[in-house]
């Protein structure tokens, strides 16, 4: 697909909004082909508008190279358009529009070495010489991301890290000191993550440090094998007293439970349910919530990478994996993680003595009770991931399993 993101496109975009809201769905197309690179169809106006994957696109080049206001327009104009599932990122594009005149006065129109030298130099111990500073594409969460090759004026080796930058807000704060706390507590080797280096406020941004690792993400036909293996090693380790006031996946699970007795349903999920109905899923729920809260009182706890995907593993030249975004972790009952993208309504259970090797495990910590807990990680991640068709084939889990 070929775009146009040059000097007009504000006004391009600005325009085709204007005319979208004044109800004008034809000459908002027409008016929005050019940026997409694509002509109009006569009489078919949303071969523009309703394929929302080229607006998107352009949209998400925007938000990687800071132009957070211009993107904002076309979020907003997909929203418009009639993609409803785009309004909580086009929220999240114009918290971050309202900063980007900071955000370029403090990250592109000030040098990296005036802005970053004291603090490196603090957390590496040795003083900064030089900083060679490139931009990598940021993840959805992140307002961008860097990359530092770090000179020291005393000879020390040169080293490369990682600076991804935040809002300093509740939400993202919550996220940095819980990623502090992680390695403040485990060592980043035994977690296969690049090492922490600390976190810098300015202002409205927060920032993270950490390593630098040159690995590709996870090729997709070693997803399953490798997050499985993962899963049992993060399975068998006892988390460090010093974590327990992290977050907790345990009272998330129990508000998901309290929700669906009340008969409350994400939409479109109760319309993707085979074998119970709304009334069902309440009834048995409400019957089973003591057992269900004291089996999660009862499992052990381990430490869980509440975002792990293929981009999120890394492969290195010598085929060894790092796992990066830790910010994004939190204390679960094992079993949570298990199978989650697979959609079939028999799973294969964990094996029980690929954990209990390593770890005490009581008498509750069975095969059908850590798929008791799959059950209820799949339900609350597939709500929290708005697919209600992957919720539905969890959520009947849940029931079967509760």
């Amino acid at each position: 697909m070929t775009t146009t993101l040059g000097d007009g496109l504000d006004a391009a975009l600005a325009e085709a909004l204007a005319l979208l809201r004044g109800g004008d769905r034809a000459a908002a197309a027409a008016r929005l082909a050019p940026v997409l690179g694509r002509p109009v169809e006569e009489g078919r106006t949303d071969s523009t508008l309703g394929d929302a994957a080229p607006l998107v696109a352009v949209a998400e080049e925007l938000s990687g190279g800071s132009r957070w206001k211009t993107a904002r327009l076309a979020y907003e104009l997909l929203v418009e358009a009639g993609h409803a599932d785009q309004a909580w990122i086009a929220g999240q594009t114009a918290e971050r529009a309202a900063l980007e005149d900071a955000f370029v006065a403090r990250f592109e129109a000030t040098p990296a070495m005036e802005r970053l030298a004291p603090f490196l130099g603090g957390v590496t111990g040795h003083p900064v010489a030089a900083l060679a500073t490139t931009r990598m594409r940021p993840g959805l969460f992140d307002m961008a991301l860097f990359r530092h090759a770090i000179t020291f004026a005393d000879g020390a080796a040169a080293v490369e890290v990682v600076e991804k930058v935040m809002r300093s807000d509740r939400r993202d704060k919550r996220r940095t000191h819980a990623e502090g706390l992680l390695f403040a507590n485990m060592n980043a080797d035994w977690l296969m993550a690049p090492r922490h280096l600390g976190t810098l406020e300015d202002g409205p941004f927060i920032s993270t440090f950490q390593a630098f690792f040159d690995g590709t993400p996870l090729p997709i036909d070693r997803w399953m094998t490798t997050h499985d293996e993962l899963l049992y090693r993060y399975w068998a380790k006892v988390p460090p007293p010093g974590l327990a006031k992290g977050p907790s996946l345990v009272p998330v699970f129990v508000d998901r439970l309290k929700a669906l007795i009340a008969r409350t349903l994400p939409a479109g999920v109760e319309a993707q349910l085979r074998a119970y109905s709304i009334d069902d899923v309440a009834l048995i729920l409400a019957r089973r919530f003591d057992h269900i809260v004291a089996l999660l009182d009862a499992m052990p706890l381990f430490v869980f990478h509440d975002d792990m995907h293929c981009g999120n593993i890394l492969v290195g030249a010598n085929g060894g994996v790092t796992i990066v975004e830790w910010d994004n972790w939190a204390l679960a009952p094992i079993g949570t993680g298990w199978r989650f993208y697979a959609t079939h309504d028999v799973l294969p259970e964990p094996e029980v003595d690929r954990i209990g090797w390593a770890r005490a495990l009581p008498p509750q910590a069975t095969g059908y009770n850590m798929m008791l807990m799959a059950s209820l990680w799949g339900w609350h991640r597939a709500v929290r991931d708005r697919k209600p068709e992957l919720a539905a084939r969890w959520l009947e889990k849940l029931v079967r399993y509760a």
